[in-house]
């Protein structure tokens, strides 16, 4: 039964702690890299008990339980290129097979890249993109998107003593790392912690305590700092105790170090920066779908607003857009930028991910109503849509709302297999959908009947930049190369490579990741929606 406005009320309003909103979006980084579920929380426990066992001071404490819980924020930062160039479009295989490989031990590498990458693609296919991924510079590129991606989330959500740690993720204890920027003791503690929990966790959930031992030994010295391997192992029995049962959510609540960080008191995030954080991790899986949430989330709320519906209904309808497609991420890349007909394996791998959605929001107490909305936003006319299969009728308002809202939005925006519907189009399009019962009648009214301003519309000259700078910007985020962007500004490919460089410089960032966070932050993409 749907809860009334006053309970919608009530639990929009009541004190969350930050932990109980990240720990439950993070199973979408979980999904994104291939991870089993609840792999962040995991880390997260052992990252703290090392921690408290290294340190009597509570802020490294606080900070190694924070870096290591957004360890992967910036999973999908490189996703575009991974599914392109590198993965024969499975790029949540790559990342999985990367996680567990050890560089010190190229073999190692090898093998399981030509094992585990893109199983279901030819072995040609899998040999050819593994040659791309061993070219030189590759791995610099990577850790850039990374901790661009790992920098951006931690800033959105209000954690500026994460940034630097995520920063250097990529970084190893010998200084051998992609950028080599940072080694030994000069790494913070967190990072240094962060790194052998991630170890520690995943070998020991795959194969057995003993065998993470042995791993961490393998990279004592190397990758990770002698001096907290050894002490890991010695109380290795006291660290893990307890996260290996049917959940490991009380033990990584129970980690969190004191006093709680709480959503929106005393500096701390709000549930809506956080949902938009992660919404840009989920958009950034695909140059085609960058600022899809916000937009989502504006026209949403715009049209609840139009429906004379309250304020907390028109919240409810905005979170539920940020939040609607988190699950997106748990599907390769390479289908979502399929320029042809999907395959019906393809087509049932996409209706999974509203129920990965779902997954990731009904961990958290305080995001059932939020899952609930969002998990029926593709259910369509009298059950064809996905992924319970329901009649729109029986599917809550405000998700019938954020249904409309997000085909809009889709509709006016380039997918790999159609160019965007002009504005007359998309309006047919949508009117034409609601007198058929495929999505509901005065939900696409109040949308189109909504002004235009109160959709969302981009700010003039945000961030100081030039016409041509934003102009860049757009161009770089979804995927356009130097030469690209020459022919398409009308400008040589040198003189577009030092428009690219400038940008780079101006907005603090070292990937195409970084700058696509930066556009949809900023709404940089679009004039409007």
């Amino acid at each position: 039964m749907a809860c009334g406005r006053s309970d919608r009320s009530a639990i929009l309003e009541r004190v969350v702690r930050v932990a109980e909103l990240l720990g439950s979006l993070s199973l979408a980084t979980d999904l994104s890299d291939g991870f089993s579920l609840e792999k962040s929380l995991r880390t997260t426990v052992l990252a703290t008990r090392l921690a408290r066992r290294v340190t009597d001071d509570p802020e490294e404490v606080r900070r190694a339980y924070w870096a290591a819980l957004a360890r992967h924020a910036g999973c999908t930062a490189f996703a575009h290129e991974e599914a392109r160039y590198y993965s024969a479009g499975d790029d949540r295989s790559l990342r999985a097979t990367l996680a567990y490989v050890d560089f010190d031990r190229p073999s190692m590498f090898v093998g399981r890249a030509l094992r585990d990458i893109a199983p279901r693609a030819s072995i040609g296919e899998r040999a050819r993109a593994l040659g791309r991924l061993l070219s030189p510079g590759v791995p610099r590129q990577h850790a850039l998107a990374q901790c661009d991606g790992g920098v951006a989330f931690a800033r959105a959500v209000d954690l500026p003593e994460v940034a630097e740690v995520l920063r250097l993720r990529e970084e190893r204890w010998d200084g051998r790392g992609p950028r080599g920027i940072a080694a030994g003791e000069a790494l913070p503690l967190a990072a240094r912690v962060a790194d052998v929990a991630d170890v520690a966790e995943l070998y020991a959930w795959s194969f057995g305590i003993e065998e993470a031992l042995a791993e961490l030994g393998r990279r004592r010295g190397g990758a990770l700092d002698p001096r907290l391997v050894d002490l890991f192992v010695a109380e290795a029995p006291a660290i893990y105790v307890g996260i290996h049962g049917s959940s490991a959510w009380d033990a990584f609540l129970d980690a969190e170090p004191e006093p709680w960080l709480v959503a929106g008191e005393g500096g701390g995030p709000g549930l809506g920066a956080i949902l938009a954080a992660f919404g840009r991790i989920a958009d950034l899986t695909s140059v085609h779908t960058l600022g899809h949430a916000q937009a989502v989330a504006e026209v949403a709320r715009a049209g609840a607003a139009a429906l004379g519906l309250g304020d907390a209904d028109q919240t409810l309808a905005e979170l539920a857009g940020l939040a609607h497609d988190l699950g997106r991420v748990a599907i390769s890349v390479g289908i979502w930028d399929k320029r042809g007909a999907l395959s019906p394996y393809e087509r049932e791998r996409v209706r999974t991910h509203s129920q990965q959605t779902e997954t990731i929001l009904r961990l958290a107490p305080s995001l059932e109503h939020i899952a609930d909305a969002a998990a029926h936003v593709h259910e369509r006319g009298r059950g064809d849509g996905y992924h319970r299969r329901v009649a729109i009728s029986s599917t809550p308002a405000i998700a019938r709302l954020v249904g409309a809202a997000d085909v809009y939005v889709a509709l006016g925006s380039d997918r790999a297999h159609r160019p965007r519907f002009s504005a007359r189009a998309r309006e047919k399009e949508l009117v034409r959908m609601a007198a058929s019962g495929d999505l509901d009648a005065a939900s696409v009214e109040a949308i189109l009947d909504a002004p235009r301003a109160a959709r969302g519309r981009r700010p003039s000259n945000p961030l100081g930049l030039t016409d041509r700078e934003v102009e860049v910007v757009r161009l770089v985020a979804v995927g356009r190369t130097n030469p690209e962007i020459g022919r398409l500004l009308g400008i040589s490919p040198r003189t577009a490579q030092r428009h690219v460089m400038n940008v780079y410089d101006k907005l603090g960032v070292e990937s195409r990741a970084g700058l696509a966070l930066i556009a949809m932050q900023h709404r940089l993409l679009d004039d409007d929606t």
